[in-house]
């Protein structure tokens, strides 16, 4: 790195140097052959030559300089890029895909090469997409705005997946739309996880909404039961009632521990 700082003035100085030298002894041989005015005259347009010159290969110099530095930027920018867990998509203007990351590639099964020249529709979307997200995705795209949301894309053997996504406008120096840039995360784990829970969840609903019927059943025989044997006068008949209510007792019962047993096992 230091050489690289000091590369600019240490071919500055050899320059001068060899154009000094090299200029002296044009400057002799002219004072020798002609007269000393003209070897003054040379001496003048030699140190005009000298600053032109300079100036022409300190800006030349400069120049390529932090154009070798911005490339060796953008390379090390893409680098860490292209090893991102995350799927990162670059597209132009129009919506065609200008370049892709490892992580693109490893879970679409798309190359690079697929995938340059194609849009996000043309080769991610598919029967399960949802057409109303992409409705609105493409309304920020026409108002050049950042847009974020989940999307089920395809990759190229036809398997369905879950795509969280943030796609940002890329703007120049000038405030100009260069292109767009796509952040991409596969959440389809979390999406199974989530489909599992809400299914689990309608089970258990179901079976809450089967368990209270099934205990107002014995509940209602108690409470009915209970209304006639406060009102019968009849030793025998009551004995009779206090029997069956006796066993609606005992079929709540055993319906509870059945309810108990099975949400110890869940």
């Amino acid at each position: 790195m230091k050489t690289r700082n000091y590369r600019i003035p240490i071919i500055y100085i050899v320059v001068g140097v060899l154009w000094i030298t090299s200029s002296d002894y044009l400057l002799v041989f002219l004072a020798s052959e002609f007269s000393p005015r003209v070897s003054w005259y040379t001496a003048t347009l030699k140190g005009l030559l000298y600053i032109l010159g300079t100036a022409f290969l300190l800006y030349y110099m400069i120049k390529k300089e932090r154009q070798r530095i911005a490339e060796a930027d953008d390379k090390r920018m893409a680098d860490i890029v292209d090893k991102m867990n995350n799927l990162i998509i670059m597209s132009d203007i129009s919506g065609n895909i200008t370049w892709v990351n490892r992580a693109f590639v490893t879970i679409t099964g798309y190359t690079m090469q697929e995938a340059l020249g194609k849009t996000h529709a043309n080769l991610l979307y598919g029967p399960k997409t949802d057409l109303e997200v992409v409705k609105k995705l493409n309304i920020a795209l026409e108002n050049k705005e950042f847009f974020s949301g989940e999307l089920v894309n395809y990759a190229k053997c036809g398997k369905p997946y879950w795509s969280q996504f943030n796609l940002s406008p890329m703007f120049n120096m000038k405030g100009g739309l260069e292109g767009y840039l796509s952040v991409e995360n596969n959440i389809d784990d979390s999406k199974h996880r989530e489909d599992l829970i809400v299914q689990q969840h309608r089970k258990l609903k179901a079976v809450s909404w089967f368990n209270s019927h099934e205990i107002r059943k014995p509940v209602a025989s108690i409470l009915a039961l209970s209304e006639l044997l406060m009102e019968e006068k009849n030793a025998q008949e009551q004995q009779e009632l206090i029997k069956y209510l006796h066993q609606s007792a005992v079929n709540l019962d055993l319906i509870i521990h059945q309810i108990n047993e099975a949400a110890a096992v869940k």
